[in-house]
């Protein structure tokens, strides 16, 4: 058995739509990021307690899948389940909910916990495991595919880190590095086909002021578009991995 869900209903608004009026992805894992903030908050893991503590959740990982996209003025539920700890590690699911009861998103994600101010992994506490319903034995992991970097590039996009782009960890918000990836794809691919996997992983993290690079390679497979993806930073070091997979 897993740790306590939570969920939250959220009505698509014009200004999270694409041309066709449908949500976009960054916005959904906008919604990801905004209910795992509500649930750590409602089970006393708030922002202060992490501050307080030295102590943050780092997103590692994410694998997300999308059946259909909800349209502007859609109203959807968003559900997460804390899956599972495994020493420093954490597994969080997620699904996106319409109306009629269909699933029509999901997710698995990877963090990790660690200390600020030594900047290093951190053994989860029984604290979390009370605070999110987990038991010790729960320590199975959610299924998330690894992807590798491109070795070479089709095509380069820079981006400067800007200020509205940092989170409440002085870092860039991991919402940032999905949108510098889906902007690195060529127009006529966002334009002609449908993003339905977004895999992505954080390998390091990135401050403001930065210059970064994301790299993208494409491939097609079957008919699908797949693009392979990394972004760097201004000395060359890889600071995002991922994969999106585009379908007609």
């Amino acid at each position: 058995m897993c740790g306590k869900p939570a969920e939250k209903e959220y009505e698509i608004h014009y200004y999270e739509v694409d041309k066709w009026k449908r949500v976009l992805p960054t916005s959904i894992m906008d919604y990801f990021s905004d209910i795992c903030t509500m649930q750590s908050d409602r089970r006393g893991i708030t922002l202060d307690y992490m501050a307080e503590n030295n102590i943050a959740w780092i997103l590692y990982k994410w694998d997300i899948n999308i059946n259909r996209y909800p349209l502007y003025g859609e109203t959807v539920k968003v559900i997460t389940i804390p899956y599972s700890f495994r020493k420093f590690y954490a597994y969080r699911e997620f699904k996106v909910v319409d109306a009629s009861g269909e699933v029509v998103i999901t997710a698995n994600s990877l963090w990790f916990l660690i200390d600020t101010v030594r900047r290093r992994p951190l053994k989860v506490p029984e604290t979390m495991y009370e605070a999110f319903g987990i038991g010790h034995e729960e320590n199975t992991a959610l299924e998330i595919r690894k992807v590798d970097p491109p070795k070479e590039c089709d095509l380069t996009k820079d981006f400067n880190v800007r200020y509205s782009d940092i989170d409440t960890n002085q870092h860039v918000n991991n919402v940032k590095y999905a949108a510098w990836v889906i902007e690195s794809v060529p127009l006529n691919i966002v334009l002609e086909y449908t993003l339905k996997n977004i895999n992505i992983t954080y390998e390091k993290e990135t401050l403001y002021g930065e210059m970064i690079k994301a790299c993208t390679k494409i491939n097609e497979v079957e008919g699908r578009i797949v693009c392979s993806h990394k972004i760097l930073d201004s000395g060359g070091n890889v600071l995002t991995v991922a994969e999106t997979i585009w379908e007609k």
